[in-house]
């Protein structure tokens, strides 16, 4: 069995990322682990002071577990998969609060939508999101809010000049990629010269012969150019990342403000660290 961990605020943003990694994962037998983080920023002196003859957590934190039990009700009555659904409500830093319930329950999959919102009540789906994708090392998907399921059939896997082909990292993509029956669009962008890409497809070619891949290297071009042109080229269902310092996603989403961000990311990420 995976286990899943899916953040929610209770917005449409963080319901369409449940909704998409269900069907993601419909031939998995999975446990869903539905997480919602209240700030503590959130409480206020009328929830202290009505809280005076009760416990102040239940008290302050009774709203989001009807809502998170509600949840999970719709969830089950809806399902069609060999899926459990769990709820959880945490009182943490946010960071913190996904590291923890990682160690704990041994989550295979962190799931989060995205919709670029910031300094709202949609937190999780705006910097947070991109706080997550640099911080938390699980493999992660990312739902833009606007994109609806469909069978992905294309995975586009950009790496750079730093990227090894031959780690662990990069394997798990293409293998995940395989077992979800997708084509692999191996894309390496060099921005200067380089004579590298030859080694590309001869690993490539003695170590994932089962693999459905195609194979690009681009030269003198930047990271971010070429993928934005690729995907308008392509038809390309899902990005999958490595993510590390300076890494791909950092080039990608250079200098980008939220709101830019928000705007450029049109596909599902399925983001991995080394």
């Amino acid at each position: 069995m995976k286990n899943i961990l899916v953040l929610t605020d209770f917005s449409q943003c963080s319901r369409n990322a449940i909704q998409y990694a269900i069907n993601f994962l419909k031939n998995e037998t999975c446990c869903f682990y539905v997480m919602h983080v209240h700030k503590s920023s959130s409480f206020t002196l009328d929830d202290l002071m009505s809280s005076a003859t009760a416990n102040v957590y239940e008290s302050v934190l009774k709203a989001e577990k009807k809502r998170l039990q509600k949840l999970k009700e719709e969830l089950e009555n809806t399902s069609l998969y060999k899926h459990t659904f769990e709820t959880i409500l945490a009182y943490n830093n946010f960071i913190e609060a996904t590291h923890k319930i990682i160690k704990e329950k041994e989550i295979d999959l962190l799931v989060a939508g995205f919709n670029g919102v910031s300094n709202t009540s949609e937190i999780l789906f705006g910097s947070h999101t991109l706080s997550i994708i640099r911080r938390i090392h699980c493999k992660t998907l990312v739902i833009p809010e606007d994109v609806k399921f469909q069978n992905p059939k294309t995975m586009l896997l950009p790496l750079d000049a730093k990227d090894d082909i031959e780690s662990k990292t990069f394997e798990n993509l293409l293998l995940t990629a395989k077992d979800y029956g997708m084509q692999v669009h191996v894309l390496r962008v060099y921005e200067t010269e380089s004579t590298g890409n030859r080694y590309d497809e001869s690993y490539l070619l003695k170590h994932y012969k089962e693999v459905d891949y195609i194979y690009h290297a681009v030269e003198n071009v930047p990271l971010d150019y070429v993928k934005s042109c690729y995907v308008q080229t392509h038809e390309i269902d899902m990005i999958g990342l490595i993510v590390q310092k300076e890494s791909v996603f950092e080039r990608l989403f250079k200098h980008s403000s939220t709101t830019a961000i928000s705007k450029t990311l049109k596909r599902p990420l399925l983001v991995v660290h080394p």
